[in-house]
């Protein structure tokens, strides 16, 4: 049985980064446009984001662009058109940040950790090693520690593999950062969508099983996180999820459009 209702995709930016920096062995010379995703889902027993996002603020202001992007060595900005707005797509489905009750982060990096300013009344989820590893290492290329530095998040550490509620599992994917996790939704149709998140960003890492380009958390243990994904992937009515394939979000129903 599963407790989800409608599963819901929310493109809310693009980031333009050279090919290597996703596939290792990639050609640095090849950029490619990465969409930023949110996951919602509705659930018997209300509303879960699975990621927040990019900040787009600080886009808007050549000053904080600088700071927090390319004084920190990012190849170019990201893209968030007002097409991406977070708010506005929570708003066209009928959902106030406010009616979101759980928040489930699949690692800490900026373009995952955006608006989680606007949800700090929600029990956050994240892996004990991630916690660790965003707040205790100094300031670096994928961490904006100002998106996550409030002392009234209601953080909900984990250690391994648990269940959110029926039908939403996580699954603890170390090796793209040291507490990556990824989750496997399964829907009232009985789908279950394989949700990477980083631990692989196109379906050629899973295809070729191929190395991320960053994997602070330890190649052994992005590799084996990248199959153990494939496994469950094959499994009968699985599919894998890719969360930053500029092809495959191409075909996926975008909000307000939903998977039940």
């Amino acid at each position: 049985m599963t407790s989800i209702k409608r599963f819901y995709v929310l493109l809310v930016g693009y980031e333009m980064v050279p090919k290597s920096l996703s596939l290792r062995g990639g050609d640095s010379r090849i950029m490619i446009a990465e969409p930023i995703c949110c996951y919602l889902v509705d659930t018997d027993t209300g509303w879960i984001l699975m990621d927040t996002g990019l900040d787009e603020s600080r886009l808007r202001d050549p000053e904080l662009a600088k700071q927090f992007y390319m004084s920190r060595g990012w190849s170019a900005l990201p893209v968030v058109r007002p097409t991406h707005s977070l708010l506005d797509q929570l708003n066209a489905i009928g959902v106030q940040p406010a009616d979101v009750t759980r928040v489930f982060l699949s690692h800490m990096e900026a373009d995952h950790t955006g608006y989680l300013k606007l949800f700090r009344h929600a029990k956050v989820y994240v892996q004990r090693a991630e916690y660790i590893f965003a707040t205790e290492t100094p300031p670096f290329l994928g961490n904006i520690t100002e998106d996550y530095d409030f002392p009234d998040i209601d953080w909900q550490l984990l250690d391994g593999d648990a269940e959110l509620v029926p039908g939403l599992q996580i699954i603890s994917t170390p090796g793209h950062t040291p507490g990556h996790q990824s989750a496997v939704a399964t829907l009232p149709s009985g789908t279950r969508l394989v949700l990477t998140f980083d631990a692989g960003d196109f379906l050629e890492n899973f295809e070729q099983e191929q190395l991320p380009g960053s994997a602070s958390g330890g190649d052994e243990a992005a590799l084996a996180s990248i199959r153990r994904l494939n496994e469950l992937a094959k499994q009968s009515g699985s599919m894998l999820f890719p969360f930053h394939d500029p092809v495959f979000i191409q075909g996926v129903k975008l909000a307000p459009l939903y998977y039940e």
